[in-house]
C-alpha cells in the first residue's frame, strides 16, 4: 500500500522551458472560463493558488465547484472549481514532455490506522526529507507504485529505518528471501522503539488485543 508519496521532478531545464512557453501561449490566448468540462483521467491545465497555470490530470469530479486534480509535474493535489481548469494546449501535452512527477511508497513500513499516529508519521517524513537530497533505491514492486528506501546523501542514513526507530511506524514484514537482511534490520529497530515505549509503542504493543482500549489499531 502506498502510504507515503514521493515525487521526483524530472530535468529542470526541459520542464522550465515547457512551462515558460505554455504560459506565454496562455497569456496570448487566455482560456474561456467554463469552456472545459472535466472528466476523470483527462489532462488539462489548472490555475494554482499562485495564479499560474500548471499541467494537471483530473482525478475525480464531485461537482463543478469541486474537481480533484493532480499536478503531474510537481506531485501535489488540489480541489478546484472547474472555472480554474482549461484544456491542455496540444503543444504541451504529455507526448511533448512526459509527466515529471513519479510516485513511490516507503518499503518495509506500514502506518497504524489511528489518525493521530498517521499524522505524526507524515509530519516526521516532511521534517526529515523536505529540502534534503536523498538517494532512492527500488526494493520491490507494489500494486500501484514501486516501494523504495531513501538514504540521506550526506549521512547515508536510511530514512524509513529512522522512522521505525522513532516509533512512528511499524515494520511491514516481507517474506521474500532476498529482502530478509533489510527486514531483520528494520525489526531490530522496531524492537528498540518498543522497548523504549516510543510514540506508537508508548502503551506497549498496541497490536495485542488488550491494547485496543488505547485507540490504536493496525
Amino acid at each position: 500500500m502506498c502510504v507515503f508519496l514521493f515525487f521526483s521532478p524530472g530535468p529542470g531545464t526541459q520542464l522550465e522551458n515547457l512551462m515558460e512557453s505554455m504560459r506565454a501561449e496562455i497569456a496570448a490566448q487566455p482560456p474561456v472560463e467554463g469552456s472545459f468540462t472535466p472528466r476523470r483521467g483527462d489532462f488539462c491545465i489548472a490555475k494554482f493558488a499562485d495564479g499560474e497555470w500548471y499541467r494537471a490530470r483530473v482525478e475525480k469530479g464531485e461537482s463543478a465547484a469541486k474537481v480533484h486534480v493532480f499536478y503531474i509535474d510537481y506531485g501535489n493535489r488540489e480541489i478546484l472549481s472547474s472555472t480554474r481548469l482549461a484544456a491542455l494546449p496540444p503543444a504541451f501535452s504529455t507526448r511533448t514532455l512526459p509527466p515529471q512527477a513519479s510516485e513511490y511508497a516507503f518499503a518495509y513500513i506500514q502506518v497504524p490506522q489511528d489518525e493521530d499516529a498517521r499524522a505524526d508519521a507524515v509530519d516526521s517524513v516532511v521534517r526529515d526529507i523536505q529540502n534534503t537530497q536523498c538517494m532512492l533505491n527500488v526494493e520491490y514492486s507494489g500494486t500501484s507504485c514501486p516501494h523504495v528506501t531513501l538514504q540521506f546523501t550526506d549521512s547515508k542514513d536510511d530514512v524509513g529505518l529512522g522512522l521505525v526507530k522513532e516509533g512512528t511506524v511499524m515494520v511491514d514484514v516481507r517474506k521474500e528471501k532476498h529482502l530478509q537482511k533489510m527486514v531483520t534490520e528494520y525489526l531490530n529497530g522496531q524492537e528498540s522503539a518498543k522497548s523504549a515505549r516510543l510514540n506508537i509503542w508508548r502503551y506497549g504493543d498496541f497490536r495485542e488485543d488488550d491494547a485496543a482500549e488505547f485507540g490504536f489499531k493496525r
